[in-house]
């Protein structure tokens, strides 16, 4: 009888709120994320999207984040620009996507279609479009009961990586600057958790700021402590998870597919104060993992005509071909990027380096070894340069000499050093210093490279354009000048009796 008493009263004071909510109320959300998979669809040798969404189906998280850089970045994504990788991620049921700089590959407009088509939601808080996308800087989801609010932040430093006429009507701004405008309005939403996902990793070099300072995620989470969990991207580091000063967990989790991040967040929406009790987190490898049933027939048409097209001949080489190390050893791709460069747009010289760490040994070049020596989404930008102008590039690039950064200059030779005569190495004749020269760069090198050419960029932004040069992508410019000069199967020459 005393028990039943004992029960009675229990019940009735937590029904009068006097006694405090039990362990029972705790709620255990899991995240899953997933950033810079880079177009990977996964196959037989490597794990991908695939993969990655059989792992999504196991782990049935209360949401799915994508930190971006998901759209560019394989041969097979390139055949429709990434199209199949939103069709791909919506059949496997993505809640979140933030873009990554390589989303920006193909420019406004192109993005503006795939934010159109993805059916969760796009997050962008710092960045405005003229251009209609649908994006938003922020949203409350409610699962089980918990009220989490998600902001996304896309690199703000697109400009140092994109040619502007590809973000024409973009306005971007810095991460603290969003945060500061947005955070008002979610905290008004009183969300028991606040996540910020962006494409950014944990510390970010010193060339992309302005005032060449480094920056770090710990310095920015100081100021807005509000954050609980930060979702990171774009370095390719993995970080199972680590606690940021002064408090948010960190996580990122490891690119191209092979790997995804799962979170767990114990929350209390009873609570007043310090709803989160707990987070942690680990990393799911996936390799191994079956390729998913639902979206493999999403995928397996893009992968079939990838196969079929990658096979196709381009070129026959006697020759290797792979990554620059330095300037001391001549590099066979380069100069074939370089003359390749010249002989589309009509420039005397060019400036190029090599763009990935694949090499081919020597034998037939097929169009997937081709896209894989050059990768990148890259216009070619044909500017006048003087002599002197010319003199200040090749200074810049002394500081790269012993780095991957190095861009040996093919078409100018400095017989007598750089404060000597220049000389077009065709001809032999040196350059008149009142002369002007067209120099062809890729749109990526030539607008600073991530902050790596800050003087050729400064340069290439303010000079004219060369007259006529074609619109020509890097990568179309190669396979023509390899089709051309290096034939699969060269006509024999004719001999007369």
């Amino acid at each position: 009888m005393r028990k039943l008493q004992t029960t009675f009263l229990l019940i009735v004071l937590l029904l009068a709120g006097m006694v405090p909510a039990s362990r029972g109320e705790i709620r255990t959300l899991t995240i899953l994320q997933t950033t810079d998979i880079h177009g990977a669809m996964g196959d037989a040798k490597a794990p991908g999207l695939l993969q990655v969404a059989t792992l999504a189906e196991e782990i049935r998280p209360d949401l799915w984040i994508d930190c971006g850089d998901l759209t560019q970045g394989s041969y097979q994504a390139s055949m429709d620009r990434g199209e199949s990788m939103i069709k791909a991620m919506n059949a496997a049921g993505c809640d979140v996507w933030v873009p990554g700089n390589h989303d920006f590959d193909y420019g406004v407009d192109v993005i503006a279609g795939r934010t159109a088509k993805f059916k969760g939601t796009v997050l962008a808080a710092n960045m405005k479009s003229k251009t209609p996308m649908k994006t938003a800087s922020w949203k409350l989801f409610e699962r089980q009961g918990v009220k989490i609010a998600v902001i996304g932040i896309v690199p703000p430093y697109l400009g140092l990586w994109i040619e502007p006429k590809l973000l024409a009507g973009l306005k971007l701004e810095p991460p603290e600057n969003a945060l500061t405008r947005v955070m008002p309005e979610v905290m008004a939403e009183k969300p028991d958790v606040i996540v910020l996902a962006i494409h950014l990793g944990e510390f970010i070099a010193g060339r992309l700021n302005p005032d060449g300072k480094l920056r770090s995620m710990a310095s920015l989470a100081s100021k807005f402590p509000q954050i609980d969990l930060i979702l990171a991207g774009h370095s390719h580091e993995t970080v199972p998870g680590k606690r940021l000063y002064p408090g948010a967990w960190f996580v990122q989790c490891p690119p191209h597919g092979t790997g995804v991040a799962v979170v767990k967040i114990e929350v209390d929406p009873a609570a007043k104060k310090d709803k989160v009790k707990e987070i942690r987190s680990n990393i799911r490898e996936t390799e191994g993992a079956a390729e998913s049933a639902k979206v493999l027939p999403v995928l397996n048409p893009v992968r079939k005509r990838a196969a079929e097209e990658g096979k196709k001949i381009v070129a026959k080489l006697e020759f290797e071909l792979g990554p620059i190390q330095n300037a001391k050893k001549p590099n066979r791709l380069a100069e074939l990027f370089g003359l390749a460069m010249m002989e589309a747009t009509g420039a005397k010289a060019a400036f190029a380096g090599t763009l990935s760490n694949y090499k081919v040994s020597p034998g037939t070049l097929n169009e997937r070894e081709l896209y894989l020596l050059a990768p990148y989404e890259d216009e070619l930008e044909v500017r006048m340069f003087t002599p002197a102008q010319i003199r200040i590039v090749l200074r810049e690039l002394e500081t790269k000499e012993k780095t991957a950064d190095w861009m040996p200059c093919t078409g100018i030779v400095a017989p007598d050093g750089i404060d000597g005569a220049l000389v077009l190495g065709r001809t032999g004749k040196p350059i008149a210093e009142g002369a002007k020269i067209a120099v062809a760069f890729n749109a990526y090198d030539a607008h600073g490279a991530g902050g790596r050419y800050p003087e050729l960029k400064k340069l290439a932004e303010s000079l004219p354009e060369a007259p006529g040069a074609p619109h020509i992508d890097l990568r179309s410019a190669f396979r023509a000048y390899m089709k051309k000069h290096y034939p699969a199967n060269p006509k024999p020459t004719s001999r007369k009796p």
